[in-house]
């Protein structure tokens, strides 16, 4: 007999690949899963059904920037509290460490075990964007609550390095992985101009804006992009529909096809923050699951992982080596083994089948009566 879950994430969940795959994982292994979720746009159905778990949509006032959401937070709460009160769950799951304190809340308040699943270093994350007082806080937070929970989860091993000091029962490692596409056709890397592709959130330090910039003095190349954040009005801008294409918000399937059609990734995070340095982003593991090389920058676990694998080139973080790289990469058979050897790597180690594992197995320990 499973157990009932309630996820909480700060997003819409449009739906989010990460917390999708664990929410269709749990639901598949007999649990009831149930994902409350923030919709800040107020875009989205109140309720609705994925892939077995249900979701089910909490709406403050509308918020897009950091005020707004500061300033719409405690409503979120106070509605995420009074939502869980009026439910029968055995475990709350918090999504990051924005979801955390009202995991906490819940847990506490119904007795019930808490899990904390950790999509990034929040206090480094926030450090770019508020006084250096708040991330101190949120660092201090994020210890006092971590050690109450029964399960931490994480998504690469330089925040599972971070998070051990407080994880009473240990770290599960979830890695941000898919499992290899049936139905998407083998790429093709020769006859066309080299075909360039950044998809997810477009935002400062990922060298979205520097990219398109250099890219447009390259001869022979396209530049497809896809995502949301703040840069999408710059993005847009630069968007000429033949050289540089803004693709928009791209669903899961449509976007692995997209990719699976393109030459390179471009997954480019600047080493100077922090945060980055230990992310493990979902497009590393999904152009590897594709069969594309992806194009990283050195001194961040996806260059770690890049240059471990063979999957792609990893580059300082100037122009002159994006440059380089690109001449590089216009050979049809480095591209082609690059590919592969991600492919490899998807197939024996980096698929959401071993990672899905790693979480049930957590799971079963996290629901275990105490001896």
């Amino acid at each position: 007999m499973g157990a009932s879950v309630l996820m909480l994430v700060t997003n819409g969940f449009r739906p989010d690949p990460r917390v999708a795959k664990e929410a269709e994982a749990l639901a598949a292994d007999g649990h009831d899963v149930t994902v409350l979720a923030w919709d800040r746009e107020n875009a989205y159905p109140d309720r609705e059904e994925h892939r077995g778990a249900h979701i089910v949509r909490l709406r403050t006032w509308q918020a897009g920037s950091m005020l707004s959401f500061l300033l719409n937070y405690p409503l979120f709460f106070m509605r995420g509290l009074l939502a869980a009160m009026h439910r029968d769950d055995d475990i709350v799951h918090s999504h990051d460490f924005d979801t955390l304190p009202l995991g906490f809340a819940i847990s506490w308040m119904k007795r019930i075990p808490l899990v904390f699943d950790a999509h990034e270093n929040y206090a480094q994350m926030i450090s770019i964007d508020m006084p250096s007082l708040v991330p101190r806080l949120v660092l201090w937070a994020e210890g006092v609550l971590t050690r109450r929970a029964e399960l931490v989860i994480t998504v690469s091993e330089v925040h599972a390095a971070h998070m051990r000091p407080n994880a009473r029962h240990g770290v599960v490692l979830v890695e941000n992985c898919i499992n290899i596409p049936k139905d998407i056709p083998e790429p093709r890397f020769e006859g066309r101009d080299l075909v360039l592709i950044y998809v997810g959130t477009l935002e400062p330090m990922r060298y979205i804006v520097e990219s398109i910039d250099a890219t447009l003095g390259i001869d022979g190349c396209v530049y497809e992009l896809a995502g949301w954040g703040r840069l999408e009005e710059e993005v847009r801008k630069r968007s000429d529909g033949e050289r540089v294409r803004f693709l928009g918000f791209m669903q899961h399937h449509d976007m692995l096809r997209r990719m699976a059609s393109s030459d390179v990734a471009l997954c480019l995070l600047d080493p100077a923050n922090e945060n980055y340095v230990g992310n493990s982003p979902t497009k590393i593991y999904e152009s590897m699951a594709v069969g594309i090389p992806v194009l990283t920058t050195g001194g961040t676990t996806s260059g770690d992982l890049v240059e471990r694998e063979g999957c792609g080139l990893v580059i300082d973080w100037s122009e002159d080596s994006y440059r380089n790289a690109i001449e590089r990469l216009r050979d049809p058979r480095l591209r082609s083994e690059l590919g592969k050897a991600g492919r490899a790597a998807a197939e024996r180690e980096y698929n959401w089948d071993n990672m899905k594992r790693r979480l049930l197995d957590g799971y079963r320990d996290a629901l275990r009566p105490p001896l």
